[in-house]
C-alpha cells in the first residue's frame, strides 16, 4: 500500500448476498447529504431553544448549527476519557433544552443517559453496535463518510420517533449532486493512484483527487440540506454493514496486538473500548502533550501514514479536554485495507516506535 489514511478511495463492492445494509437494520430513517444536515434538520423542524454539545467536540459543527440554526449552544465538560456520567443529569436544563450525547470513537458501552429532555446520540464514529440498534434516545446521528467509504452522507433515525414527515421535507438537490459526483471521482482518482506502481505513469493524479476532496469539503459548510445523494445510495445498498464493521475490529485488534507493548515501553496510551463487544473507530493514541504527539505525528507522515487529529478545541474550554485534544491522535485501521496491508502498516508503525525516544 503506498499510503494509509485520510479519505476513502473508490472500492468495487459486490452486491450484498446474504447480509444486511443499513436500510435493513434502521428502516426509521433519513438519509441526507451530511451529518450536521442531520441535526440541523432536527433543530429547525422541532425548534428547540437551546442544545447542549459536549465541549470536546468539532467545533466546526458547532459553528455550523450557530450560523444555520436560531438556536443557542451550551456546552458541557465531557471527553473521551470521562467514565462518571452522572453529571449530565446535573445540567442546568430549562424547557425547550436538547443534549447532544457523543458515543466518542465508538469506545462507549451502552447507556441511558437520564435527563428530561430530548437526547441526540451522535453514532458517528461507529453506526452499528448494539448500543446503536437498542438506543432509547429520542434521535440518533451519523456522518456516513466517517466510517464508510462514500463521498458524502448522513443518517438521522429513531428507535421510537416516526421521522417520516420530517424526511418528506428533505429533497434531492442538484448542487448536493454536482458535490458527490465531484467526490467520487476523487475517490476513482486515488484508487488509480494507489494502484499504480510507477507513480511517474500518472503525473499530477495525487494533486488533483487531493485538490477534489479540499475543495468539495468546504462546500459541506453551504450545501442547502439535501438528500443524500443517488450514487452514494446506491453504494449503500451493497455494503454488508455488519461484514464491513466486523473488518474494521479485526484490523483494530491485529494492530493493538503489534503494538501494544511499544507503546506502553514509550508511555502512549491506548484508548480502548469499556467492553470488547465494541468495534473501535480507529487506532486512537493518546499522547502526554501536544509536543511529542506531532513528533510522532510527523514520523507517521514521513512513512506515507496519515493520521488524523480530533479535534482541535477552544482554550476556553476545560484543562481536563484540552489535555485529551492536544494528545489524541487517530490512524485508521478500517475495512479499507487487508490484513497483510495492518500487518504492514503495523510494522512502519513499529519502526517508528522503536526509534521514538532515541
Amino acid at each position: 500500500m503506498k499510503e494509509y489514511g485520510s479519505d476513502f478511495h473508490f472500492l468495487n463492492f459486490p452486491c450484498v448476498a446474504g447480509g444486511k445494509t443499513l436500510f435493513d437494520y434502521y428502516p426509521n430513517a433519513v438519509f441526507l447529504a451530511d451529518g450536521r444536515q442531520a441535526i440541523e434538520s432536527l433543530i429547525n423542524y422541532y425548534k428547540w431553544k437551546r442544545i447542549w454539545i459536549p465541549e470536546y467536540f468539532c467545533w466546526e459543527i458547532i459553528a455550523y448549527i450557530l450560523l444555520h440554526c436560531e438556536i443557542e449552544v451550551k456546552t458541557y465538560q465531557d471527553n473521551p476519557v470521562v467514565k462518571d456520567h452522572q453529571f449530565v443529569g446535573h445540567l442546568p436544563f430549562q424547557e425547550g433544552d436538547v443534549l447532544l450525547w457523543m458515543n466518542y470513537f465508538g469506545l462507549r458501552e451502552i447507556k441511558r443517559i437520564n435527563v428530561p429532555i430530548p437526547v441526540i446520540e451522535d453514532h458517528s464514529h461507529n453506526i452499528f453496535s448494539e448500543w446503536v440498534r437498542k438506543s432509547k434516545a429520542e434521535f440518533c446521528i451519523a456522518s456516513l463518510r466517517k466510517t464508510l467509504p462514500l463521498a458524502e452522507g448522513g443518517i438521522l433515525w429513531s428507535n421510537s420517533k416516526d421521522l417520516s414527515e420530517l424526511g418528506s421535507t428533505i429533497k434531492e438537490t442538484l448542487l448536493n449532486e454536482k458535490v458527490a459526483r465531484t467526490r467520487w471521482q476523487a475517490m476513482a482518482e486515488k484508487a488509480l493512484y494507489l494502484s499504480q506502481d510507477n507513480e511517474a505513469s500518472i503525473p499530477d493524479l495525487k494533486d488533483s483527487y487531493r485538490e477534489k476532496f479540499l475543495r468539495t469539503e468546504q462546500c459541506f459548510g453551504s450545501l442547502p440540506v439535501s438528500r443524500i445523494s443517488s450514487l452514494d445510495r446506491q453504494v449503500l445498498e451493497k455494503i454488508d454493514i455488519k461484514d464491513w464493521s466486523e473488518r474494521r475490529n479485526r484490523n483494530w485488534k491485529m494492530v493493538v496486538k503489534q503494538l501494544s507493548f511499544l507503546l506502553k515501553e514509550n508511555g502512549i496510551r491506548l484508548l480502548v473500548p469499556e467492553s470488547e463487544s465494541l468495534i473501535p473507530f480507529s487506532l486512537l493514541l493518546l499522547f502526554p502533550d501536544k509536543m511529542k504527539r506531532e513528533r510522532f505525528r510527523k514520523g507517521l507522515i514521513s512513512k506515507s501514514i496519515y493520521p488524523a487529529v480530533l479535534w482541535e478545541i477552544p482554550e476556553t474550554c476545560s484543562r481536563e479536554s484540552r489535555i485529551v485534544s492536544d494528545g489524541i491522535l487517530s490512524i485508521h485501521c478500517d475495512a479499507r485495507y487487508s490484513a497483510d496491508e495492518i500487518g504492514e502498516m503495523g510494522c512502519q508503525i513499529c519502526t517508528l516506535l522503536k526509534s521514538f525516544e532515541e
